[in-house]
């Protein structure tokens, strides 16, 4: 019994961040759980306000904007046997005491093709809760 315990505790714990993370921490917990598409860790370390804006770079710039609500539920679709992996190429990072951005040129994959490459930029905040991601923007070209 107190084995199966253990055992349900440390799944549940194991899909939260830890609350003493750094900002650069969340950034990377954010890269692991979109590549697992593991959307309750994406849920646990996105405010709950969180916008996306993304810029399509393919002939006109057509700019999208989605909710975390919506960034979840775009995971949560992606079919069980389909692979996703987002390469972070490099990495530029600002953190002060409560505010953090990050810049990170990345070329995506599906299934182990190259479907596009752009930039991303990652707003976060420090809140009472830890780090907390509050905004993302990112360029998409395809490849």
């Amino acid at each position: 019994m107190t084995k199966a315990i253990s055992i349900a505790a440390l799944l549940f714990f194991s899909a939260w961040p830890m609350q003493a993370q750094t900002a650069g921490e969340v950034v990377d917990a954010f890269f692991e759980a979109l590549n697992a598409k593991n959307h309750q860790s994406l849920d646990a370390i996105c405010l709950d306000d969180m916008q996306l804006h993304t810029l399509s770079l393919a002939g006109d710039i057509v700019l999208n904007s989605q909710s975390k609500q919506g960034f979840i539920d775009a995971i949560k679709s992606i079919p069980r046997e389909t692979k996703i992996f987002e390469e972070i190429i490099s990495e530029e990072a600002l953190v002060t005491e409560y505010l953090a951005q990050y810049t990170m040129p990345y070329a995506f994959y599906v299934n182990g093709t190259l479907s596009h490459t752009g930039t991303n930029v990652i707003t976060l905040l420090k809140t009472k809760e830890g780090w907390r991601i509050s905004y993302i923007a990112d360029t998409r070209k395809k490849s």
